[in-house]
């Protein structure tokens, strides 16, 4: 048992995410203080949400590059129609309803798109993200929205708990934190140990002997979108709350499609559907966030930073190729394969 879990991408990836913590802890021992562990905890939130979100699209073997807007389309829609008729004290679970019922209607197009017409899954989600952002800019609102209801307030200012850096500033630990970590114990559970979650990884590595074996591939598709659709509802909300406003097309999450790509691919390695992929993909978008949080804290300029993420993603890689016995060895199952 131990000897598989050192074998695998997500135990190589472990490992290169303690290098790399503790090379940056010996630059700025700030770094490993529980304040900084707060701090990446809060930047971790919601793109670890979103990473999910193109993981599940990802085992199924397509590519989704309209995630990231459907959250915030339906996270702002929902923000818009609240605040536009005043409905400022709304539960915060008819706030998520509304979100999720929007991004789960887009997703499920989307499916229609890629498994219905049989689209290429890359071109037509690049469709549906160029359609919503003029549809939200034409049809819904351009203007910022700063007054959130009650709840959506409430909630980005639950901390669990506070810690001071050297300097006397404040991290704090917010509750938000508890979703993103639900959500990924449900989907590792569903990946792992659910008829379900065999279906998935089924259809993703060849979708016609998984037809071929009785499975129902455009069903399992439907529900793989449905799921990214309540996805995406829930992390354009906890997007929201944390900011504490709601932009049409916020920067900070629109136009970041590829770290959530790059997580999934570090944590599944050289395996295209590798198991424990949610553990993996978790992994590294902690591992992309810490980097991103603390190279300009160790006083690396930022014009080197997309180098220096760039260097570590190659080398998280062939860690896990060492780890499963070489680029070679990789090549010629894959070659084998065809």
């Amino acid at each position: 048992m131990i000897k598989k879990v050192e074998k695998s991408s997500q135990f190589a990836l472990f490992l290169l995410f303690v290098v790399t913590v503790a090379i940056f802890g010996i630059i700025n021992p700030d770094i490993l203080t529980r304040a900084s562990l707060f701090s990446l905890a809060r930047t971790c939130a919601v793109p670890a949400i979103f990473a999910l979100a193109i993981m599940i699209i990802m085992v199924i073997g397509e590519l989704d590059m309209s995630f990231c807007m459907i959250g915030a389309f339906a996270s702002y829609s929902t923000m818009h129609f609240l605040t536009e008729r005043e409905m400022s004290n709304v539960s915060i679970f008819l706030v998520f309803l509304m979100s999720i019922a929007i991004g789960v209607v887009l997703q499920l197009f989307n499916w229609v798109l890629v498994d219905r017409l049989r689209l290429q899954s890359f071109i037509a989600t690049l469709g549906t993200q160029s359609f919503l952002k003029g549809t939200i800019l034409a049809f819904v609102s351009s203007s910022y929205i700063y007054k959130l209801p009650a709840s959506v307030n409430k909630l980005g200012t639950w901390y669990l708990a506070t810690a001071s850096y050297s300097s006397g500033v404040a991290s704090q630990l917010p509750g938000a934190i508890i979703f993103t970590l639900l959500m990924y114990v449900a989907l590792y559970l569903t990946l792992e140990h659910t008829n379900f979650g065999r279906q998935l990884y089924a259809v993703g590595g060849d979708a016609d002997a998984a037809r071929r074996a009785g499975i129902n591939v455009s069903r399992v598709r439907f529900f793989a979108f449905l799921i990214v659709g309540v996805i995406c509802g829930v992390g354009g909300v906890v997007h929201n709350s944390l900011g504490r406003c709601s932009l049409p097309m916020p920067t900070d999450l629109v136009g970041t499609e590829l770290t959530g790509i790059a997580a999934v691919v570090l944590g599944r390695g050289s395996q295209m559907h590798a198991k424990g992929i949610a553990i993996g993909t978790l992994l590294g978008i902690v591992l992309l966030q810490f980097i991103s949080n603390n190279l300009i804290m160790i006083g690396i300029p930022t014009y080197y930073q997309s180098f220096v993420t760039g260097a570590i993603i190659f080398a998280g890689l062939v860690m896990q190729m060492r780890q499963r016995g070489g680029l070679l060895k990789v090549l010629r199952k894959e070659v084998h394969a065809e």
